[in-house]
């Protein structure tokens, strides 16, 4: 809980930072579903499914571009499926909780039109999220507490989604998730990419609160 605390202090002293450079500055929640595997761990399929919940704040810079500042629990991890334990691989669940903090670069796509109609309802983006491990449980073969070498407190998520907006306060948020530096680092490997990956889709309900432009 303390490392919680201390990320939300950070997170919004961050956003007072920015609001003060800012002439204008929305700000709101955001909530949705996850569904994520672990790339490296032998198994397929997104098939954990989670849930995600958060806040954001958001400034405009100059033009359709924006930036925009998140702190939300995620729940990533891995599961096995039906067809891969036929297969001879053992049941295994892991479950993954983090404390993310992306930061997004957004582009409004209101220049482009279909037909005459300007795509000023959606909003493309691209950043790179901090990762804070608060906690984690492994199975294999109804066996638990399955944990050395140990999953990694921090690690950096790319993310790139688009965001349709239904009106001026409520929006529908699509994201793809990969990790850049590892979940958990595999002993005695050569290759950086034979380590463990988070990887995710994330959809999300978007309500913006703070509305000044």
């Amino acid at each position: 809980m303390k490392k919680i605390a201390l990320l939300a202090l950070v997170l919004s002293l961050s956003l007072v930072g920015l609001k003060s450079h800012a002439q204008s500055f929305d700000g709101g929640l955001t909530g949705g579903v996850v569904a994520s595997q672990i790339n490296g761990d032998g198994y397929g399929g997104y098939h954990q499914i989670g849930w995600t919940a958060g806040i954001f704040g958001r400034i405009p810079t100059n033009g359709p571009t924006s930036w925009q500042l998140e702190m939300k629990y995620s729940l990533f991890g891995a599961h096995s499926d039906s067809k891969e334990i036929e297969a001879g691989l053992l049941p295994m669940n892991i479950r993954l909780h983090y404390i993310e903090m992306p930061v997004m670069f957004r582009y409004n796509l209101g220049r482009l039109r279909i037909n005459g109609s300007p795509l000023d309802f959606i909003t493309a983006e691209i950043g790179l999220s901090g990762d804070f491990l608060i906690k984690s449980s492994q199975s294999a073969d109804n066996e638990s507490g399955i944990d050395n070498p140990a999953w990694a407190f921090f690690s950096v998520t790319g993310n790139i989604g688009l965001q349709f907006d239904i009106n001026d306060r409520l929006g529908i948020n699509i994201r793809s998730m990969n990790s850049l530096v590892p979940c958990r680092w595999k002993p005695n490997v050569g290759s950086y990419f034979l380590h463990y990956f988070n990887i995710a889709l994330q959809a999300t309900v978007v309500y913006t609160i703070i509305h000044t432009h």
